[in-house]
């Protein structure tokens, strides 16, 4: 169980580690408590749900799962390790407003109806970013082979499905949370907060993603 935890612990932070859905967050904010936290159940939920449709995928798929599991899970971590080491070299050699998600017209416009809507369209919002595009599917379906593998009860899988989905949207549900506990004092430090990862975002997420690769490298080397 432990292991898998550890497996999973790269996967979850380089999915949470999602600009458009930290901005997404901060922007919601400002529709109010009700409808803000209306979006972070809706992300959670909906990371929970792929996650699971995915691991119950693979039971169902994969009966013998457990008999090579740890070449396997070297073998994805290892292509993941080459990935995000090579996307932090490339994304250090781009400029700086070539790798803000957040900086063009649509997404502001979409940031800015973000802090006009209803509480069901906040949810059904935050459902689909939870979901995720192209990366984040990718990610959580990593995940779940990673559970799928480890050989353990549905109990545990749940489990880890479960850590998995919290970690993973971790920059949504604890803004969220933070505002509705502390209010406009929280939004005032998150804004900054922001602020200051727009400043700092390609060095900040350089040297995130080339530390988690390098961890996943070595690792995948030993299990391979």
């Amino acid at each position: 169980m432990l292991s898998a935890v550890g497996h999973l612990l790269p996967y979850a932070l380089v999915a949470a580690l999602s600009p458009l859905a930290f901005a997404a967050t901060i922007a919601v904010l400002r529709a109010g408590r009700v409808r803000a936290a209306a979006f972070a159940v809706g992300v959670v939920a909906g990371q929970l749900l792929t996650c699971g449709i995915l691991v119950a995928l693979g039971r169902v798929a994969s009966p013998g799962r457990s008999k090579a599991h740890p070449t396997v899970l070297g073998l994805l971590e290892l292509g993941l390790a080459l990935v995000l080491l090579s996307y932090a070299f490339a994304m250090r050699r781009r400029p700086q407003a070539a790798t803000d998600p957040t900086s063009n017209s649509r997404s502001t416009a979409a940031l800015e109806r973000l802090q006009r809507v209803h509480v069901g369209t906040a949810s059904a919002a935050g459902f689909l970013l939870g979901i995720g595009g192209p990366k984040r599917l990718v990610l959580t379906a990593l995940a779940a082979a990673t559970i799928t593998l480890s050989g353990l009860s549905a109990v545990n899988e749940s489990a880890l499905v479960l850590w998995y989905g919290l970690l993973a949207t971790a920059l949504v549900w604890l803004p969220v949370a933070g505002y509705v506990l502390l209010g406009a004092w929280a939004v005032a430090k998150l804004d900054a907060g922001l602020a200051w990862l727009r400043r700092n975002r390609r060095p900040v997420r350089f040297y995130v993603l080339a530390s988690i690769g390098l961890v996943l490298l070595v690792h995948a080397v030993q299990l391979l």
